[in-house]
């Protein structure tokens, strides 16, 4: 019985594909237009010329951005699974380490951080291959009192969940609406155990928010701190307590690792690296499931949906990893700001599916531990002189030779283990080693995950994606244009570091064992802030023209006008079809298309110039800006209401605001000379350009002058 099945998309895959041939024709046609009128010009030194070149170098990079994203359309599949057909029994089954990080109290509300362990610990899945790890980057005592707290309302609202058969497994999301199904009537008893089970967890979040607020407990930061581990639930113990399997909960472990002010620390990509080695030694399941603390287990099945690749004998011997979606509870109807990305998980992940894999997303995903230590085929790669490659732990060391990876446990996690991995969790550990580089998430990128997970296709290595009817997590969303725009800005920026470097996959990728197709799809990823040049050329340099008289566009009787029309036209319905079909409308392709231009001339421009003075300048890696998770209810009204929110975004404005006011004056300009004159061939490709630049953001003009002046 097969557990898997992949279909590939048609006819959608034959109208991509012959998009792609018309279209490419027309690119050809305009970059001849450009290059051959070029020398026309009666003197190349003129503004005139000037105009010329960059508006060609705009439209160039347009092109080759659309050249590297066919990639994405080349052979999009989808995926389904069948659970249910997995024959070997729940005591066969491998185990999970599932790795939940967070770094910020005050940015990451710990309540919210809580619902995430407790939904990781109630997955679906036999307790005794389930561990659970807390990776603290912030060393703050609230957090470790919090998962005690936790721990003890997981032994009542575990059992409820199993005795039940609650599929919203998150407490704080069965208590809201999304839970609304589960909380259906069954009978009087469910609902004098469900009334308090919710006592019990307002209990829990009380106990944690005074201890916070009393000051009873520190809710800070500890930037400088020896490791500490703590083991808050061993599994041995509890069953020594009780034998019944309905009340067992999963190992829970809490991890801080040592930090110091004078060594760097490598972000994220450190705390995962320092969870691999501490997790390797107490649990080492061979497969990890990676969570943000703020995405919960939304489907207790999905561990059991990802086996349904990782247990396949075709795909499991190069398969890394399972990629699910990211997708947000709190996204409003109109999602004014696009926080969906629904081109990226919807489109560009399904694309990249049929070639070798989608991308490492940060989060909700399920990986080979072996993978991060070796490629497809060299089991024992990571052997060769293992003190240089992975340190001198020697327990680490064996815990790399064991069968399966799994370490089963007969007894009490011991107070030497716990010292051996205070010694894994230290800042001096990786010294001399390959941790970073070979051996575990890279430190080359602050996409630690994506980076990693584009390597690991270099190394050979494949992914799935699979996009279930029901969510398997749930993540908050940022609701202002602030949160968004700085999120945005950090992910452009460390994919354009990425695009600069050795690494990057027109070179790098090319030599490696990553297919050329899936080099074209990194690319799109990389140089995605191409997309922002060409349109801060486009929104200037018409606008401008306009202004100083100049003719940047053929005349409308010139048959060369038609394939600029052509081109947009071409350009405007491939983006309808990646948006509409997945469940959109023309209004929903309005607002996602109004948001790219509004980022593409701020926070994604803003990104790709960052990156690029940091190269010259040499600072890359050395400051990271952690995204804002915790919801102010004010800034949540005006987006639930469509309203764009400003408040804090900056200098992101002024790229927005100065660009709007351009294309706004040089349409006016351009609109009375047609008027005075009468002659509307020369400017009128000019005046489209400006004209639909402002009918585009002119709304969100209004909103930023409407804004300031409420404030």
């Amino acid at each position: 019985m097969e557990l898997n099945r992949c279909t590939v998309q048609q006819p959608t895959t034959t109208m991509y594909r012959l998009h792609m041939f018309l279209h490419s024709l027309i690119m050809l046609a305009l970059v001849y237009y450009r290059l051959s009128h070029l020398f026309y010009l009666e003197n190349v030194l003129t503004l005139q010329a000037f105009a010329w070149v960059l508006i060609t170098l705009g439209e160039v990079c347009f092109i080759v951005k659309w050249f590297f994203g066919q990639g994405t359309r080349w052979r999009p599949v989808v995926r389904d699974v069948f659970p249910d057909n997995i024959t070997c029994q729940d005591s066969q089954l491998p185990a999970i380490d599932v790795m939940v990080f967070t770094a910020n109290p005050k940015k990451e509300p710990i309540v919210d951080v809580m619902n995430t362990l407790i939904s990781a610990m109630a997955l679906d899945y036999p307790t005794d291959k389930l561990a659970v790890y807390l990776s603290d980057d912030a060393g703050c005592p609230l957090s470790l009192y919090a998962m005690e707290e936790a721990c003890s309302f997981a032994k009542l609202w575990i059992p409820f969940c199993r005795k039940y058969g609650i599929k919203t497994r998150c407490p704080k999301a069965f208590f809201s609406p999304l839970g609304e199904d589960d909380r259906v009537l069954k009978n009087d008893d469910f609902v004098a155990e469900m009334k308090e089970i919710k006592l019990k967890y307002e209990e829990f979040q009380q106990n944690v928010n005074h201890a916070g607020e009393s000051g009873k407990i520190k809710d800070n930061i500890v930037p400088d701190r020896a490791a500490f581990i703590k083991v808050i639930n061993d599994r041995i113990i509890e069953k020594e307590k009780s034998a019944n399997d309905l009340t067992e909960i999963p190992m829970l472990v809490y991890v801080s690792r040592e930090r110091r002010t004078h060594r760097r620390h490598h972000f994220k990509g450190g705390s995962a690296n320092a969870l691999l080695r501490v997790s390797g030694i107490i649990s080492n399941a061979p497969y990890l499931l990676v969570l943000d603390c703020d995405f919960f287990c939304h489907d207790p099945t999905s561990a059991r949906k990802a086996m349904c690749f990782h247990l396949d004998p075709k795909l499991s011997p190069s398969l890394a990893y399972v990629q699910f979606p990211q997708v947000f509870y709190n996204v409003s109807k109109s999602d004014i700001y696009d926080v969906k990305i629904r081109q990226a998980y919807k489109t560009i992940w399904h694309g990249m599916d049929g070639i070798q894999g989608p991308v490492l997303s940060g989060t909700g995903y399920f990986l080979k531990r072996n993978a991060l230590y070796t490629s497809p085929g060299l089991k024992d790669e990571f052997l060769g002189s293992p003190e240089k490659r992975v340190g001198s732990s020697r327990k680490f060391i064996a815990s790399l030779k064991e069968n399966n990876g799994y370490i089963k446990q007969e007894k009490v996690i011991s107070e030497d283990i716990i010292e051996e991995a205070k010694t894994l969790a230290s800042c001096a550990y990786e010294d001399g080693t390959q941790w970073g580089e070979e051996i575990g998430y890279s430190y080359h990128c602050h996409l630690e995950s994506t980076f990693s997970g584009y390597l690991l296709h270099c190394k050979g290595w494949t992914s799935t994606y699979l996009y279930p009817e029901r969510p398997s997590f749930l993540g908050c969303a940022p609701v202002d244009m602030q949160g968004f725009s700085s999120q945005l800005t950090k992910w452009v920026a460390a994919l354009t570091q990425a695009g600069l470097s050795r690494f990057n996959p027109l070179t790098y990728g090319m030599k490696s064992r990553i297919k050329t197709i899936q080099c074209l799809c990194y690319a799109y990823l990389m140089y995605f802030s191409l997309y922002s040049w060409g349109m801060v050329l486009h929104a200037s340099i018409p606008s401008i023209s306009l202004l100083l008289g100049i003719q940047v566009y053929p005349e409308v009787y010139d048959p060369w006008f038609a394939v600029y029309v052509i081109a947009f036209i071409s350009t405007i319905l491939e983006n309808m079809s990646e948006s509409i079909p997945e469940g959109g409308s023309v209004k929903v392709w309005w607002v996602e298309y109004r948001a790219l231009m509004m980022m593409g001339v701020s926070s994604i421009w803003l990104g790709g110039v960052k990156a690029i003075i940091e190269k010259i300048i040499g600072t890359q890696g050395e400051k990271l800006y952690l995204s804002d998770k915790a919801i102010d209810e004010e800034k949540l009204k005006k987006y639930e209401k469509g309203k764009f929110d400003f408040q804090g975004i900056g200098m992101l404005a002024v790229p927005l605001i100065t660009l709007s006011v351009l294309n706004l004056v040089g349409f006016m300009v351009g609109a009375n000379q047609v008027i005075i004159t009468r002659m509307f061939e020369d400017v009128l490709g000019q005046l489209l350009v400006s004209s639909f630049f402002v009918f585009v953001v002119v709304t969100v003009v209004i909103d930023v002058v409407s804004f300031l002046k409420d404030s």
